[in-house]
């Protein structure tokens, strides 16, 4: 394997990564400062899954021949226990297979009805020429026929998470309800280039299809004139992957860019084909090398917050000698970002927890805070203590009395000792009262006791 391989296959195991990881992806994204030409565009960072701008990402366009990587993605996952039988499994189509690509100008290898030949040739010739009766071939070979293909090609569409793609043939020539979107073909793309030789295959400039019953051995060229040296088009940086072009999709294209250590994958759809005076012009080209300087120049990997950096402090009840704790974020959160943008641009929407009581522990997550930047969020992390704090006794003592006498128990048990007071004070006022009236009427009845004791010695 090249050199230029060996660097575009090197992306596959970190693609793998983000896609386990694709729900946290950060969406936020910029924009450039000059006019791009596509309809659609997503461009993402395949090193980090950092989306770093996108445009009508999610708009429902044509795909034109953008959708021949689904079909040589279900080629490869055919092949997945055995990718050498790929060099070694020849197959042909008949005339089903070049019915519909008649007067259509659809794009070809020149392969012939019930030519054989082996997978590994099929897709070079889809993804380096686009060759429509190659996808045709794999279609009613793999699927059994162009509509059982085509089931399974949504089938995979709904696996990877592809909610607004629509396949409805093999090779991407305009029919109706056959329809995909910048983002979904990201996806697409970057599973694609998981799998084996995919990428090898798709970064290929050139390769020799081997001979057959009709053609002796032949050379290729991929159709991204990016790729090819002379060219007005050539752009040292970019690789692969696929063009497509349809009067009804315009001019559209996937390809990948490394340069100084950063990886990326840009998809555009729908670009013009000609210019103001009616001359073909490769606006999709320009677009993908206009935005890739714009990326190599402007953005960089970039700590956005620190996991050491105080964020704010916590009120803390019954501390011993505190009454407050420090919180940080419980991880670093870096990014490409762009270096015209200040990280301190970055709002910081911060939620702390309330009646936070002692004790408390290093690391005890107290709060939550959304980075968000465009009013889209970046990230979201924990805020946790960075330190310890005991529990005073003292104070806990002191608040549960304080807290006792502002409670309603604390004015309930007033209001009946009051009312206990008021009845025990007025029952002791009766029985005095009754007492003495009882006394004075024994002293009319028998008069006074030394009177009546008197009366007795008589």
């Amino acid at each position: 394997m090249s050199f230029v391989r060996r660097a575009c296959s090197a992306a596959l195991a970190f693609i793998m990564l983000a896609l386990l990881f694709c729900a946290d992806i950060s969406a936020v994204s910029f924009t450039p400062e000059f006019d791009v030409y596509s309809d659609a565009a997503y461009l993402v960072n395949l090193d980090t899954g950092d989306v770093l701008y996108q445009k009508n990402a999610d708009k429902q366009l044509t795909p034109a021949s953008l959708t021949k990587i689904m079909t040589a993605v279900l080629v490869l996952e055919q092949f997945a226990n055995d990718i050498t039988a790929l060099s070694t499994t020849y197959v042909s189509g008949g005339y089903e297979c070049y019915d519909e690509l008649y007067m259509t100008g659809a794009s070809t290898a020149d392969i012939q009805p019930y030519e054989k030949v082996s997978y590994k040739d099929l897709l070079y010739a889809l993804m380096l020429r686009s060759a429509c009766e190659a996808a045709n071939i794999i279609a009613v070979n793999i699927g059994g026929s162009l509509s059982g293909f085509a089931e399974m090609m949504n089938l995979k569409a709904s696996q990877l998470g592809m909610n607004n793609t629509h396949f409805t043939n093999a090779h991407g020539l305009f029919w109706e309800d056959h329809y995909s979107t910048a983002k979904d073909l990201a996806v697409l793309t970057q599973y694609a280039m998981s799998l084996p030789l995919f990428t090898e295959i798709a970064c290929s400039a050139t390769y020799t299809m081997e001979e057959t019953s009709y053609h002796e051995e032949r050379l290729i060229s991929h159709t991204n004139s990016m790729m090819q040296k002379g060219s007005s088009y050539y752009y040292e940086y970019v690789k692969g992957i696929k063009t497509g072009t349809l009067d009804e999709a315009g001019r559209c294209l996937i390809s990948t860019a490394s340069k100084d250590g950063y990886r990326y994958l840009l998809v555009t759809l729908g670009a013009p084909q000609k210019d103001e005076n009616g001359n073909d012009v490769m606006y999709n080209m320009i677009d993908h090398k206009n935005i890739y300087e714009w990326a190599f120049n402007s953005f960089e990997y970039t700590t956005v917050i620190s996991g050491t950096e105080e964020i704010a402090e916590v009120p803390v009840e019954y501390g011993d000698g505190v009454d407050y704790v420090i919180v940080r974020p419980d991880a670093e959160f870096s990014r490409v970002w762009n270096n015209r943008v200040p990280t301190d641009s970055v709002y910081r929407d911060i939620k702390l927890k309330e009646n936070v009581i002692a004790p408390i522990k290093k690391g005890d997550v107290l709060g939550t805070m959304e980075l968000q930047y465009g009013g889209e969020t970046l990230a979201t992390m924990n805020l946790v203590a960075t330190s310890d704090v005991a529990r005073s006794k003292q104070k806990e003592t002191i608040a549960i009395a304080q807290s006792f006498i502002g409670s309603d128990d604390f004015y309930n048990a007033a209001k009946f000792s009051v009312a206990f007071f008021l009845v025990y004070t007025v029952l002791i006022i009766i029985i005095k009262i009754a007492f003495a009236r009882a006394n004075k009427k024994r002293a009319r009845l028998y008069g006074s006791p030394k009177q009546s004791s008197r009366r007795n010695d008589w």
